[in-house]
């Protein structure tokens, strides 16, 4: 049996694989769903969550563990599990990219955002007046994040949500030596509904950082929600 770390993307929480650790762990997997630091439980000021932050809250659970981990990151947290495992790759079996940024040395999530011409989630993203955190209306959940999510699960999962998204972890430039990084293997999982971040970025994403194992799903950028059982069945097979 494996157990799996699962680290969640930006505005949720560790609630979001909720699911999904149902399902591995009715099998027999061990599954940790830690919430980053001011998401969930945490109550860390938006002011003071920086990626730095993030991946030190990573890097601390790793640390405990006393076996190799498989360790996934959604969406944003492709950024943070490729930092917190080049710290720690002795305690990293796998790393899995879910519809994730899988960034190289000094490359940004938004910068990515930037590039992906037909994604649909930067361009109506709003911004406070300090530009420190990041929001959008239930217009974009609907048709642009959750655009493939059955309607209970939305209203399940939308009042979890956090209302403003810190940006300085989408700004901040990623830090990883690929002396270590690229000595641990890499599989993606593509979300071939994906608005958010479209399936040619993620395809390109790939192509720049090669993984040993590459899977799709048609979903959304949410395939915890949307395709619970393909995903949960997709990490059981990288056991």
């Amino acid at each position: 049996m494996a157990t799996y770390l699962l680290i969640h993307g930006a505005w949720h929480g560790g609630w979001a694989w909720n699911d999904v650790k149902n399902l591995l762990t009715e099998q027999g997997h061990t599954v940790l769903t830690p919430d980053l630091p001011g998401h969930g439980s945490q109550t860390t000021p938006l002011h003071d969550i920086t990626m730095k932050a993030y991946v030190q809250s990573v890097r601390d659970l790793l640390a405990k563990q006393s076996e190799p981990v498989i360790l996934a990151g959604h969406s944003m947290s492709g950024a943070v599990i490729s930092q917190a495992a080049d710290q720690l790759p002795t305690k990293v079996s796998k790393l899995v990219y879910i519809c994730a940024f899988l960034l190289g040395h000094n490359g940004s999530v938004l910068d990515a955002m930037k590039k992906d011409e037909a994604g649909e989630f930067l361009p109506r993203l709003t911004f406070t007046d300090d530009q420190r955190g990041a929001q959008f209306d239930e217009a974009t959940l609907r048709e642009v994040f959750y655009n493939e999510t059955l309607e209970d699960r939305l209203q399940w999962a939308k009042p979890q949500l956090l209302t403003t998204q810190p940006t300085e972890p989408l700004g901040v430039p990623v830090q990883i030596t690929n002396e270590h990084f690229e000595n641990i293997p890499r599989a993606y999982i593509k979300c071939m509904r994906d608005k958010t971040l479209t399936p040619q970025a993620q395809q390109r994403m790939i192509e720049t950082y090669p993984c040993e194992q590459v899977f799709e799903l048609e979903a959304d950028h949410a395939p915890f929600l949307s395709r619970p059982e393909e995903l949960s069945d997709t990490l059981m097979s990288l056991t």
